[in-house]
């Protein structure tokens, strides 16, 4: 049973050693050794360490812990939205939804317009498109050497041919 008086004497300890080591009066060695002793005894009466990097690592979840709070639709399109090219499978782990049901939400987001955009179905990967006007150039040959590439690259990607070895921006 947690004692509030001791989390809240512990917790003013910290913010006090904090304070100390901005003004210079503590060196790094004895605020790291200090503040690490301080966070273990706040976490021993029950509390809560406040600092950034701890209360990530609390509300953090593991990544097999990792369960989708939206519907399946809305956890794939923000997925989606946050990179330019994703593979279908990193949409499937970010988003907590199947890399089966992952695939017919972005089909259906896409047929529905709700979505820019393609999927690679040979390299596994969804590729973002702009929203408005034309698609994103995309190129699936070598211009040096006339040869498939192993994947489409879109505009803005560095490319580097396996047949010719010749390197290439997509523009």
């Amino acid at each position: 049973m947690s004692d509030p008086d001791d989390i809240k004497r512990i917790e003013a300890a910290i913010k006090d050693m904090n304070l100390d080591y901005m003004r210079g009066l503590l060196s790094e060695e004895e605020y790291n050794r200090k503040i690490t002793d301080l966070r273990s005894q706040l976490r021993d009466a029950g509390g809560v360490p406040s600092g950034l990097s701890e209360a990530r690592e609390a509300l953090t979840p593991t990544p097999s812990a990792k369960t989708v709070m939206t519907d399946p639709v809305t956890a794939v399109k923000k997925t989606v939205q946050a990179m330019r090219r994703i593979s279908i499978e990193r949409i499937a782990q970010d988003s907590g939804v199947s890399a089966m049901n992952v695939t017919r939400i972005l089909s259906d987001l896409l047929d529905g317009r709700e979505l820019s955009g393609r999927i690679d179905h040979d390299a596994g990967d969804f590729i973002l498109g702009t929203g408005t006007g034309p698609p994103p150039k995309t190129i699936g040959a070598c211009p040096y050497c006339k040869s498939d590439l192993e994947r489409i690259a879109v505009k803005g990607e560095t490319i580097t041919c396996t047949v010719c070895r010749e390197s290439f921006i997509v523009s």
